[in-house]
């Protein structure tokens, strides 16, 4: 099956919306996937040196034993696995880096890094990442939530011209 066209956005909406809802019913809490990292570095922290379970931010991760014992590290491992198969079934797995054409791949994943970097600790000082902030919090009708979603779909027409460069002419 190669069908290079993505779900219509109303379809792909109502899908992550009773996504969400059966994460609610089934777990008790909605989606989001920043927990995992941090379960996993608690986890890979702890095998390197057991003694940083007495640490405080450590220890609420691995109180169960296996910080990796956790709905979130199977629904990021489902995330990953979907997105593989929906991409290779559609035929859009590729190798590259998109970036516009006069502009160089060093610079691109430079500033894909930094905005991972800054996103990743963000995520922990918020306690949740966008995906937990926007989805979760705008099911439950959180006032926070969505004022973060303006916010930061605010800031990203705010500074896209900044960045238009990198992506000009990207097909």
């Amino acid at each position: 099956m190669n069908n290079n066209k993505y779900w219509h956005p109303v379809i792909a909406g109502f899908v992550l919306g009773t996504a969400i809802f059966i994460s609610f019913m089934v777990a008790g809490q909605g989606m989001g996937a920043s927990g995992t990292f941090a379960r996993v570095t608690a986890q890979l922290t702890y095998l390197v040196d057991s003694s940083f379970a007495q640490n405080a931010y450590v220890i609420n991760y691995l109180k169960d034993g296996n910080a990796l014992a956790n709905w979130t590290v199977v629904e990021s491992v489902g995330i990953f696995l979907g997105g593989f198969l929906s991409a290779a079934l559609a035929g859009r797995i590729k190798s590259g880096i998109d970036r516009g054409e006069d502009y160089p791949a060093f610079k691109r994943l430079f500033w894909a890094f930094l905005g991972g970097v800054i996103i990743a600790v963000a995520s922990r000082l918020a306690r949740g990442c966008t995906s937990g902030q926007a989805l979760d919090g705008a099911a439950t009708f959180s006032v926070g939530a969505w004022i973060f979603m303006l916010a930061a779909f605010g800031a990203g027409f705010l500074f896209a011209p900044l960045f238009k460069k990198q992506w000009k002419n990207v097909k």
